[in-house]
């Protein structure tokens, strides 16, 4: 149980893609876990360039002809995909922690699409290797692959945003995929402002939701190390801050997210946790 989809009902409101960024940085860094993260989108996402992999479009275009979605795409398509070969394939962004599996190289969408059925087959083998695989899916209900790996996930995280009218839709089940209704699901609130009058525990009582809602908070120096594709040696600076920085509650309760979803795949967390943190 470890292939953790990540699922927005909107594109650009929020936040799937920064989110399961800072979720696999974090727990890269503070669990002794292998974890692959990858992006099924057609085009560039942030997910890729987070990282600062490449400082060259030409890098990136020679990447793809030995490795990426691409190349394993290939190797199942001739049945010579094994679990163990995955990583071979990735970008180590944190050694024997955290791997980077770059997205297509595809000239069009619908060639992209013509994958759909390897690709959850590649993710599904990942999992045998890796102790959990994050996926950054596209946005709302309309995308095929989508649902196809909503469907093969263990988990999958609702993003959603502090948008009372986007909030509306998804719990009135308007933009509810069919995959929510049968495997476990958790919600954390992207670009979270804990200043809102729309605050977790508000929106709880709204919707007369009883789980957690969890939240990553608006962090304005994430977005710029995100820009800046500096996203690892920020969160490793993040780590021992104490109360009083002002980025505390923004890591605090990414650690409260990755905690419980990590237990959520199946992980026992206290023996998993590598140093305690400054308090």
């Amino acid at each position: 149980m470890n292939q953790i989809a990540f699922w927005g009902n909107v594109h650009g409101q929020v936040g799937s893609t920064s989110n399961v960024i800072a979720a696999a940085t974090m727990i890269g860094i503070e669990y002794a876990t292998r974890i692959l993260v990858g992006q099924t989108q057609w085009s560039l996402s942030t997910l890729e360039s987070a990282y600062s992999v490449f400082s060259a479009g030409e890098e990136r275009n020679a990447y793809f002809t030995n490795a990426g979605i691409d190349a394993l795409d290939r190797l199942a398509r001739s049945n010579r995909l094994l679990p163990e070969m995955i990583s071979d394939y990735t970008i180590p962004i944190i050694n024997e922690r955290l791997d980077l599996l770059m997205g297509t190289s595809k000239p069009t969408e619908l060639l992209y699409d013509n994958m759909k059925d390897n690709i959850t087959s590649i993710f599904s083998c990942a999992g045998q290797y890796y102790d959990a695989v994050l996926l950054d899916t596209h946005s709302g209900n309309r995308n095929s692959l989508t649902g196809a790996l909503l469907e093969t996930s263990d988990v999958i995280v609702v993003n959603l945003c502090q948008n009372m009218t986007l909030l509306e839709r998804f719990f009135s089940k308007q933009d509810w995929p069919e995959a929510l209704n049968k495997k476990p699901y958790m919600i954390v609130l992207g670009q979270y402002d804990p200043n809102s009058k729309y605050t977790a525990v508000n929106i709880a009582r709204r919707f007369d939701y009883k789980d957690p809602i969890y939240t990553i908070p608006y962090c304005t120096d994430y977005k710029d190390a995100c820009n800046d594709k500096r996203v690892l040696e920020f969160f490793i600076r993040q780590r021992n801050i104490n109360r009083k920085h002002e980025n505390y509650f923004f890591i605090q309760e990414i650690r409260r997210f990755i905690k419980a979803l990590m237990s959520k795949v199946g992980n026992d967390m206290d023996a998993k946790v590598m140093d305690r943190r400054a308090s």
